[in-house]
């Protein structure tokens, strides 16, 4: 189950963020931290020439990670044995393909436009509410398999 969802300056700034499991008052310090250890960890990753991380997990958390030219998408997840990481691939593959056909550039400082930030939001909720569908069609197919067998 995805936990939130980040949006990613080549900065480290905050484009757009969602935390689907129980905003709290503070989600924007929250964001902001989280994203900044993000850009951290890329950074000190190019600078010893390791390349760019794509996934990686905490004690309760994983992490997937897409790094395009001008933003990065960070999806958040529990751990759970069943989670499909190809999934997860795709949705953020997904979001990074319609951001980009929508905007030339993403400034590199993060900051947008309200108009702009509003076009990513709208991608990012399209593009998460049709994964969650699909997600929760093959829950229902498996289980209808795993009940025939």
């Amino acid at each position: 189950m995805i936990q939130a969802i980040y949006i990613i300056s080549r900065n480290g700034v905050p484009i757009y963020f969602k935390e689907l499991m129980g905003e709290d008052e503070d989600s924007v310090t929250k964001a902001t931290l989280f994203t900044g250890i993000i850009s951290a960890i890329q950074t000190v990753l190019r600078e010893i020439y390791a390349g760019d991380a794509n996934y990686f997990t905490t004690a309760t958390h994983e992490i997937f990670l897409e790094v395009t030219n001008d933003f990065a998408v960070a999806l958040v997840t529990k751990i759970d044995k069943d989670s499909n990481k190809q999934s997860m691939n795709n949705l953020m593959s997904e979001i990074i393909t319609a951001i980009t056909f929508q905007f030339e550039e993403i400034p590199e400082i993060g900051f947008l436009m309200e108009e702009d930030q509003n076009r990513i939001e709208e991608i990012v909720e399209s593009k998460l509410n049709k994964w969650e569908r699909r997600d929760e069609e093959g829950s229902a197919t498996k289980k209808l398999k795993d009940a025939l067998w």
